[in-house]
């Protein structure tokens, strides 16, 4: 379980942790519950999500907040389906310090203002020491032009980034 250090800084407690933590992002949770997609790769994308999903009791997986509120947004069936299997999942809430690392990540460009809750992804994922971040958002969470200056600034705040990692690539890791 978490707890907050003097600094306000997350810490597992010692011994709390078995499997390796993995933050969901609310994109995994789309494209799990979607009907089936007519891209070719996007239906891969859907049905490794799903291959995924069936072995998630190997990691430790959560939520949070944030990602509870965007996954309600939009059609109101589809939300309920995305819903329904996020209740599955440990919700986590959000942390005041994930907005102002947030913020920082908006300040310095690494993240578009208008997409200020994939910053909030980031940095509750770090404040909660998840060893992957679960995303199919290769735009603003899994950029490879951005991560060492996103690894950089999470760093800088005495935190360990989370791995940013596709349902396809967490597949082969060593669990």
């Amino acid at each position: 379980m978490p707890v907050a250090n003097p600094q306000g800084i997350l810490r597992m407690e010692s011994g709390a942790m078995t499997k390796k933590r993995v933050y969901v992002e609310s994109s995994v949770l789309s494209y799990l519950t979607a009907r089936p997609a007519k891209d070719p790769l996007k239906r891969i994308h859907q049905e490794l999500t799903a291959d995924w999903w069936e072995r998630r009791d190997e990691w430790d997986c959560f939520l949070t907040t944030s990602v509870m509120d965007e996954i309600l947004r939009g059609d109101p069936e589809a939300a309920m389906k995305r819903r329904n299997k996020a209740a599955l999942l440990q919700e986590l809430p959000d942390l005041s310090e994930a907005k102002t690392l947030a913020d920082a990540f908006v300040e310095r460009k690494l993240i578009p203002a208008s997409t200020v809750t994939d910053a909030v992804h980031l940095a509750l994922a770090a404040l909660y020491q998840a060893k992957y971040l679960l995303t199919w958002n290769q735009k603003h969470l899994d950029n490879i032009e951005l991560r060492f200056r996103i690894e950089e600034l999470i760093r800088g705040w005495g935190l360990t980034p989370a791995i940013v990692i596709t349902p396809e690539r967490l597949l082969k890791e060593p669990v």
